[in-house]
């Protein structure tokens, strides 16, 4: 049973490995092979809304998820070699700016609009909730869209990048701050400061860190 078990494993690895390469034919139609890749992921991940439960052995699988997470960390590893911290710092206050939209914007509507319009009678904490989770961003997903463009080192490129890492931190803090008034009630101005502190000593202690060590590894 234990062999049948691993090579049902790398039989669904292969079929992964074929829809995701499938994913290809949205290139030849001016789509970066990305957006096809999340498709087949969520095609196959939601066929049993449609009664197919084919797909049910992967979706709870430890080795696939240790893959799939292995996956995220080596696109944004990649990502990380691509980049470059003096010419992030160069479009530093355009990122900001872009990501205060990206951050303000998102929570605004789903906290005050999209919550109540698709989701109406839930608690104002449900949708506090809701805005914070609409805040969230991926770096790995952007970056490789701009590779499979060939823009990456594109000064708009950058601009995006340096938000979606910016977004990142400030989602953290909103999502920190709107569990803390659910939980809590409410949350002090001392306990935001906090948070944000922590927050961004995190973001600039890893980019020293990495700007000394690197050389050396």
């Amino acid at each position: 049973m234990e062999a049948l078990h691993i090579a049902s494993i790398f039989l669904w690895i292969a079929i992964i490995l074929l829809a995701a390469r499938s994913a290809l034919l949205l290139e030849r139609v001016g789509q970066p092979p990305v957006l096809g890749e999340l498709l087949v992921g969520v095609a196959l991940g939601n066929l049993g809304l449609i009664g197919l439960h084919l797909a049910e052995p992967i979706l709870k699988n430890e080795i696939i998820a240790f893959l799939a997470e292995l996956g995220v960390v080596i696109l944004l590893f990649q990502v990380g070699l691509e980049s470059n911290i003096k010419e992030m710092r160069g479009v530093g206050v355009r990122a900001f700016l872009v990501a205060c939209v990206g951050v303000i914007v998102p929570f605004a509507l789903g906290t005050y609009v999209v919550g109540p319009w698709l989701l109406p009678g839930l608690g104002f904490n449900a949708y506090l909730f809701l805005g914070a989770t609409l805040t969230a961003t991926s770096v790995g997903i952007t970056a490789r869209v701009f590779q499979d463009l060939g823009i990456i080192h594109s000064p708009e490129a950058k601009i995006v990048l340096g938000a979606a890492v910016i977004d990142d931190v400030l989602g953290l803090i909103i999502l920190a701050v709107v569990s803390a008034i659910v939980t809590a009630g409410s949350v002090s101005p001392l306990d935001i400061g906090w948070i944000t502190a922590k927050a961004i000593a995190f973001l600039v202690g890893a980019i020293v860190l990495g700007q000394m060590l690197a050389p050396l590894l």
